[in-house]
């Protein structure tokens, strides 16, 4: 399963940030994929105990 990301295209997230995605104590599973509306940043998931934040960074 994918994750689809939509980023405000008027004030993007500086490269870098880290963004809280799903918030659950001992999240299950992984995500295939992520997706992100941006030519510029692709999305990098962290999971840890307390949930899935993703880190956006450079393509």
């Amino acid at each position: 399963m994918g994750l689809p990301l939509r980023l405000d295209t008027g004030r993007p997230p500086a490269e870098g940030s880290a963004l809280p995605v799903v918030d659950v104590p001992r999240p299950r599973g992984r995500f295939t994929r992520t997706e992100v509306n941006s030519d510029r940043l692709r999305a990098v998931p962290v999971y840890t105990a307390e949930g899935l934040p993703v880190r956006l960074v450079q393509r």
